[in-house]
């Protein structure tokens, strides 16, 4: 069970290959949210993909699990995982009282870190390293998967055709998105404004593409207006799937901590990451790509809005972003 959100889902995918070489034959069953279902869509190690409807509880409760597995801190996920028939069950679970708890010793540091700021703050280990060990295994580099079918490859093909975008040397995205649960996340507008001109000013044969989604409907165009021609969007009402295509034209993406990172990832993409109110070591970019951080530590970390004047993400310097871009631009 991982319900969401949609980057954690697609993220807890590199869980998989390990699951599958630990054990030969191992037909794996995954209930998640509908919203993150595309993301796991065409993935040759899942055998079963569920979502939460009223047939779910009857399916779960009848079918011989060998092991269930819940790795979200939510009731519902919990509540989930209760109905499973399985007598081997691992991660989060409802307690007598109606409580998320984790099930096994070996769950409370994750489970700290999801009730404590300074916990998730003081945290040393990636995202996957706390997954696997929830998962009784251990990481050893594994990569989540996003699986693109070749008619999904060809839509995004036909896009860069009709916008020629052929004619450039390197294509390098922006997502000017943050998702909605952490606005603090986004950069600042000016600073992806500042860096499509220095990017073009310097590397005239550089294409810049735009990406965002429904929350960035208004932001897209006005960025795109004040950029003159500077940059392209890719509109901000793609499928999910339709939105990793695109992601899939990149030689570099330049992303926060959001939905598109880890799409770049599980593309191999190269990715620029900026981080300044979430973990910036939870996320293993597989050696490519970078981490820009702000010149001054987060001071609201994980809280949906800034009470300082200054946030983190108006110290994100322009400089930095550009040498991280220029770097991977050359390694791509």
């Amino acid at each position: 069970v991982k319900l969401d959100a949609a980057g954690d889902v697609l993220r807890s995918t590199a869980i998989l290959p390990a699951y599958k070489k630990a054990n030969p034959g191992l037909s794996i069953w995954w209930v998640t949210e509908n919203v993150s279902k595309p993301l796991l869509e065409k993935n040759p190690y899942i055998d079963v993909l569920l979502t939460p409807d009223a047939l779910l509880p009857v399916t779960l409760s009848v079918v011989a699990f060998g092991r269930a597995y819940n790795f979200d801190m939510s009731r519902k996920a919990a509540a989930i995982l209760a109905v499973a028939n399985s007598a081997s069950k691992k991660g989060f679970g409802l307690s007598p009282e109606g409580s998320v708890v984790p099930l096994e010793p070996i769950g409370e540091e994750w489970f700290e870190m999801g009730l404590f700021d300074t916990v998730k703050r003081a945290n040393q280990k990636t995202y996957q390293s706390h997954l696997f060990k929830l998962g009784g295994l251990t990481y050893q580099g594994e990569e989540p998967q996003l699986i693109l079918t070749q008619k999904e490859k060809d839509w995004a093909l036909a896009f860069a055709k009709k916008n020629k975008l052929t004619a450039y040397k390197k294509i390098v995205g922006f997502n000017i998105g943050s998702g909605g649960r952490w606005p603090m996340k986004r950069w600042r507008l000016d600073g992806f404004a500042w860096l499509a001109k220095a990017l073009k000013k310097k590397y005239p044969k550089t294409g810049i593409l735009l990406y965002g989604g429904p929350e960035e409907r208004e932001l897209m165009p006005a960025l795109s207006k004040k950029l003159k021609g500077l940059v392209l969007p890719t509109g901000t009402e793609n499928t999910m799937r339709q939105f990793a295509s695109l992601v899939g034209l990149t030689d570099v993406m330049v992303t926060g901590d959001t939905l598109a990172l880890h799409v770049s990832i599980a593309l191999g993409k190269r990715t620029v990451a900026y981080f300044g109110p979430t973990s910036d070591v939870e996320i293993d970019l597989y050696g490519r790509g970078e981490k820009v951080l702000p010149r001054k530590p987060c001071e609201c970390y994980y809280q949906s809005q800034c009470s300082v004047k200054t946030s983190c993400m108006d110290n994100l310097e322009e400089k930095d972003m550009l040498a991280a871009v220029e770097r991977q631009m050359k390694l791509a």
